[in-house]
């Protein structure tokens, strides 16, 4: 009767230690699967088409304001990136806007509408460059962001355009004496 007792308490241990050994397993395995499907969402590319389709007319007439440039090139780098690649490269574009803002050679451009609108950038890229040191920050708040540093950025290529239209537009006014030929026809 021992000798049953004992056999069938073996068998009962030995049953349950190759259970936990298999529970190891699995609980390893399962590990190793979290690991490899660990995801941070600061690291997946994201896309921006806005800066693609401006065109400024008159590229001859701002070809020296350098500052101007070196900001296009900054955010055509931000067009397809990762919101992580675009903290880091905020320093760069603060300092690019800081040489754009003071930088304007072209005397056409220095009015207070386009001052405003490259201050703005310029507290905008701020913020950017601020949002890098806040831990909490989540994806949405980084995309965001860079979509308004697009949108300001496109409305100074608009501001650019409207300026030079208001010019040839009054330069061809001057030229064809439009306003003296029309007041000598109503008479």
């Amino acid at each position: 009767m021992k000798q049953r007792s004992l056999f069938a308490l073996f068998i009962v241990v030995f049953t349950l230690s190759c259970t936990n050994e298999k529970d190891k397993k699995q609980e390893t395995a399962i590990v190793v699967e979290s690991d490899e499907k660990y995801f941070n969402a600061k690291d997946e590319v994201m896309v921006f088409d806005s800066i693609a389709t401006i065109d400024v007319h008159q590229k001859d007439s701002i070809s020296s304001w350098k500052g101007y440039f070196k900001v296009q090139a900054s955010l055509e780098k931000f067009r397809k990136t990762t919101p992580n690649e675009v903290l880091d490269g905020a320093k760069d574009l603060v300092k690019d806007v800081k040489l754009m803002r003071d930088s304007i050679t072209v005397p056409v451009l220095k009015e207070r509408g386009m001052n405003a609108r490259i201050n703005a950038l310029y507290n905008q890229s701020l913020r950017l460059q601020e949002m890098k040191d806040i831990p909490a920050i989540t994806v949405p708040e980084v995309a965001k962001q860079t979509e308004g540093l697009f949108s300001i950025f496109r409305m100074i290529n608009h501001k650019i355009n409207a300026i030079y239209d208001q010019r040839n537009f009054e330069r061809d006014l001057v030229k064809d004496d439009f306003f003296f030929s029309k007041i000598d026809s109503i008479q």
